[in-house]
């Protein structure tokens, strides 16, 4: 029986629990997938083993997504949430274990990230059903901003507090804090306190329960236009952020120890905090009119990045890009969120997390591969077509459809 809690329900604490809950979870994430591939080669020397130790982060979310979101939409998003961060705490607790008996050759390590990656697949469609439940219609642009801002705040430390804690604990005593973080998250969330809900009818099983979410946003024009323009922005984003030391190596001509190729990777960052923020300010925006302006503005400035003659140039750009790229991305999610009915909002959301997991790897991996054939710059060149191709699809999209036009 489905769970369902008022669409339009005050927020109250529980918009600062989710925050909450998202720095913790995310400290954990983060260094973990710093850490996991890094330790993998450094024991094994195989770059084929560091790479699949960091596709086994993307591979569960491919295979699984769609079943999680019907299971989350058949049970309570919330309760999801803290069992499958306890249960990432056990699974990151293995490693100290395993290291203490038998100990932590680079397959195990795999396995152990591929667990992992699983578990976090539930946990993360759970997260993204909660959120219209927690904050209601009126907050999702807000709580997707704080959210996101967490997000990249974490995230652009994570490697250099990964390191030290390796260097100071070493790997079984990391993971070890890590599973500390995962289980800090679980008691946020066991405290989050949802409206009183009100349960759906009883009836027999719903037939092709798992497609419900992509037959959905196939039905939904507003989604399909949105889910559609995502596939080519992501995949011109993977290329971007899969190359930037590349780029700046073969492009721009530096070292990978210059400093200035920290600054470059610096305003990538600071340029997904500004989108963040700036998200939220667009919350009463017509949709599709704002999915063009921002598309169009991904184009040129990803056009721009690509042909920059300096390192500062391209600083400049690679900051306005990514705050631009940030800022739809924010508004998608939170746009798929509100137009989604609750009963719905696992499915839909796994669908939408599922393109967005795909088509950033297609991006980079298709970029590395032009960039041996033709130069980088060429090849940025040639992948922003996608997000050309995404342009397109937002101008041939009614201007006049709105997120209440979504049936309930």
């Amino acid at each position: 029986m489905t769970t369902i809690a008022k669409a339009d329900a005050p927020a109250g604490s529980g918009l600062t629990l989710l925050v909450g809950s998202k720095f913790a979870s995310t400290v954990a994430y983060s260094i973990l997938w710093v850490l996991l591939p890094l330790y993998v080669y450094q024991s094994s020397g195989s770059a084929l083993a560091a790479a699949v130790a960091s596709a086994v982060n993307v591979v569960p979310f491919l295979l699984f997504g769609m079943l999680a979101g019907a299971y989350v939409d058949r049970s309570s998003p919330a309760r999801v949430m803290v069992w499958m961060e306890t249960a990432n705490a056990a699974v990151l607790l293995s490693v100290p274990l395993l290291d203490a008996t038998v100990g932590l050759p680079p397959l195990v390590l795999i396995l152990v990230g591929f667990v992992s990656a699983t578990v976090y697949v539930w946990f993360e469609v759970a997260s993204s059903a909660t959120i219209p439940a927690v904050v209601g219609k009126s907050g999702v642009f807000r709580a997707n901003s704080w959210l996101w801002m967490i997000s990249t705040l974490v995230t652009s430390v994570a490697a250099p507090v990964g390191f030290f804690l390796l260097d100071a604990l070493r790997l079984g005593p990391t993971f070890a804090v890590l599973a500390g973080c995962y289980l800090v998250s679980a008691l946020l969330i066991a405290l989050l306190r949802l409206p009183r809900p009100t349960r759906a009818e009883p009836g027999t099983r719903e037939p092709g329960a798992i497609w419900a979410g992509l037959r959905f946003i196939a039905d939904q024009p507003l989604l399909r236009a949105y889910t559609t323009v995502n596939v080519g922005v992501g995949v011109s984003a993977g290329a971007v952020y899969g190359m930037l030391v590349v780029f700046s190596s073969r492009a721009l001509g530096l070292a990978t120890d210059d400093y200035r190729m920290a600054w470059i990777m610096t305003a990538a960052g600071a340029g997904a905090l500004i989108g963040a923020i700036t998200a939220r300010r667009l919350k009463t925006a017509p949709p599709v009119p704002t999915a063009r302006w921002l598309i169009g503005a991904d184009l040129v400035l990803l056009l721009a990045y690509a042909a920059a003659p300096n390192w500062a140039f391209a600083l400049v750009a690679l900051l306005a890009w990514n705050s631009v790229h940030t800022c739809f991305m924010v508004v998608g999610i939170s746009v798929r969120q509100i137009v989604t009915p609750l009963p719905l909002q696992g499915r839909v959301n796994a669908v939408g997390r599922m393109i967005a997991w795909g088509s950033v790897p297609l991006g980079t991996l298709l970029c590395g591969w032009l960039t041996d054939l033709i130069g980088p710059r060429q090849a940025l060149a040639v992948l922003a077509a996608c997000a050309l191709a995404s342009l397109i699809v937002a101008l041939r999209t009614p201007r006049t459809l709105t997120t209440e036009e979504a049936p309930r």
